[in-house]
């Protein structure tokens, strides 16, 4: 009878556990993936010394079509070792449904993984993370996604992990300059007082690792540094209770009050957008009032409601029908214009 186990790694050359080894020891097969972070090859060799087993390397489509390991668990004891936690790659989720429809055994040995371990090693409280995202190279060039959920999370006064992409075919990545770049990129594009050159940052390189660095400052700092071979990540810290900063202080090595959270003042999308909207909308109804005649005075009267019931709802909190409200009445303007009754220069 066969089995098909999923062994974490953990973090760095030795941070297999016991458990992982001993079933390395008693499988016939053992694969290892290692797209997704940069080799190690001392980890390797601990493993296969320790486990008295050869290791075999795997790329992402051998994982991800997963017909071989699946025929070798049916009659054998196969094991795939990951980096981390084997759980947290979807790819080894799925496949380890599709063993359980086949009837194959399977079993999870679960690693520290880079996720938890870079929450507790910035000092902040794991409880007040976020959402945590990945940037990618891809996203770099179209970041509103890590945009959105750092703002997301700034709102809630909860922090945001950004993990690094790293391709280990391509040996290239997102370094945390960049990151930084793109989030300020973003921020030009879409202009909602989310991110600056003084927003926060943390950056970790190689967490478990050899050489681990650990550097924090504001943006405008951090996208001029060199940060040495990956793996990295970047923390946007969002409140920070007083113990989050004393730890920040001590890890990252830097003064107490310069250590600061990006939460104050960020705004909800409606609140930076609709005032703009009912602004602007104002100016445009202004500049043609007097021109309209009393047959259009209906028209006027309207917009002029939708744009107070924009500013009402903003005020309960009513985001979606504040910014209902204000296209309302810019879409009354547009009616007029399209008609050919007024020229109105948005």
């Amino acid at each position: 009878m066969g089995k098909l186990s999923f062994v974490g790694l953990g973090l760095g050359p030795r941070g297999i556990s016991l458990d992982g080894i001993r079933e390395i020891r008693e499988s016939d097969i053992c694969y290892v993936e290692y797209y997704t972070t940069p080799q190690e090859l001392e980890l390797l060799s601990t493993v296969e010394k320790e486990s008295g087993k050869e290791l075999t390397v795997v790329d992402r489509v051998f994982v991800e079509d997963g017909g071989s390991i699946l025929r070798d668990a049916k009659e054998k004891k196969v094991v795939l070792a990951a980096p981390g936690d084997p759980l947290i790659a979807t790819t080894h989720n799925e496949l380890r449904v599709r063993a359980i429809k086949l009837g194959i055994e399977t079993r999870v040995i679960h690693g520290a993984t880079v996720a938890s371990a870079l929450a507790s090693s910035s000092g902040l409280h794991y409880y007040k993370f976020g959402r945590t995202i990945t940037m990618t190279r891809e996203g770099l060039r179209n970041p509103q996604q890590v945009y959105q959920i750092v703002h997301r999370n700034l709102l809630e006064g909860s922090h945001t992990l950004i993990l690094l992409e790293y391709d280990v075919e391509g040996r290239e990545g997102v370094s945390p300059a960049e990151a930084a770049q793109g989030l300020l990129d973003a921020e030009a594009s879409f202009k909602r007082g989310v991110i600056t050159d003084d927003t926060y940052g943390l950056v970790m390189s190689r967490v478990g690792r050899e050489g681990p660095r650990f550097d924090a400052g504001p943006f405008s700092r951090l996208k001029k540094l060199e940060f040495g071979f990956p793996p990295y990540s970047l923390v946007v810290p969002g409140q920070l209770h007083f113990t989050e900063v004393e730890s920040i202080s001590a890890v990252f090595a830097v003064p107490q009050e310069t250590v600061r959270g990006n939460s104050e003042g960020v705004k909800r999308t409606a609140h930076t957008l609709v005032p703009k909207y009912v602004a602007k909308t104002r100016k445009a109804l202004d500049s043609v009032r007097e021109s309209l005649g009393p047959q259009y005075g209906p028209v006027v009267e309207n917009t002029e409601l939708y744009l107070k019931d924009a500013e009402s709802f903003l005020a309960k909190d009513e985001d979606e029908l504040a910014m209902l409200s204000v296209g309302y009445a810019e879409g009354l303007l547009d009616s007029l214009s399209f008609a050919g009754v007024v020229k109105i220069d948005w």
